[in-house]
């Protein structure tokens, strides 16, 4: 088809004479059916432009140049074994170009299907280490209530919520605040008492004199803290003796 078409101003086009003569029609019925899509065309102009051209005697005939559209729309309606071979070639064109398309899509699915299993692996294999951090710690403390309270983390962390509820100890425990209050100070000497505690040696042992517990930061429920809370039977004789007149 290559003596079909031509480039003209940038774009490829023909003319009413040259499908005419390829696809063994005469020029005034190629005519015909171009002046025919005028009215239910919208685009008519920019697929069929009316130009004129020399006959085989030289006179100026009128002719339209036609661009892709335009003889894609033109020789659809043919009939004839020449229009049918092209009306398959177009077909077997526009499935190589919808295959292509096809592929294409179904390689950057794969692919973004690869990178979100790895990405996934990746997590996984980050809570996987997490989880097996705290195990080790467990193993390494000689005190049985920490033992369990990592060992109930390191089950939550695997199973990605809260199945496990953190161990509590029979034995009563209290924020330093209230042992504050047993001696006739006021919340706000925690603070102080916890300095005085440690000036004689008395500090935060899990499972000897008290258990870290899971709270709400204050002012933020959405924020978790970690409060270190005393057993009652424990550090209420001390105080009492200590800190009271």
């Amino acid at each position: 088809m290559s003596d079909l078409v031509r480039i003209n101003s940038n774009q490829v086009v023909t003319d009413s004479r040259s499908v005419a003569e390829h696809f063994g029609k005469r020029h005034d019925h190629v005519m015909r059916d171009i002046e025919a899509y005028k009215k239910d065309v919208p685009n008519f102009g920019e697929m069929f432009h009316e130009t004129t051209m020399p006959d085989s005697y030289g006179r100026q005939q009128k002719v339209y140049l036609i661009n892709r559209d335009g003889f894609s729309l033109l020789v659809m309606g043919f009939t004839g074994e020449k229009a049918l071979e092209w009306k398959l070639k177009y077909i077997n064109a526009f499935n190589a170009m919808e295959k292509a398309i096809k592929d294409k899509h179904v390689k950057q699915v794969t692919s973004d299907k690869t990178k979100e299993m790895r990405a996934e692996a990746m997590l996984r294999n980050s809570i996987s280490k997490q989880a097996k951090m705290m195990m080790e710690i467990a193993k390494m403390s000689h005190i049985k209530a920490y033992q369990d309270v990592m060992m109930a983390k390191a089950g939550n962390i695997l199973a990605g919520e809260n199945v496990l509820p953190m161990p509590k100890s029979e034995r009563e425990r209290q924020p330093l605040g209230w042992f504050c209050k047993q001696i006739g100070k006021p919340t706000t000497w925690a603070t102080q008492l916890g300095k005085m505690l440690k000036l004689k040696g008395i500090e935060k042992r899990p499972g000897v004199n008290g258990e870290f517990v899971e709270d709400h930061a204050k002012g933020n429920h959405q924020k978790q803290v970690q409060n270190f809370e005393w057993y009652v039977d424990y550090l209420l004789p001390i105080v009492q003796r200590e800190f009271t007149n």
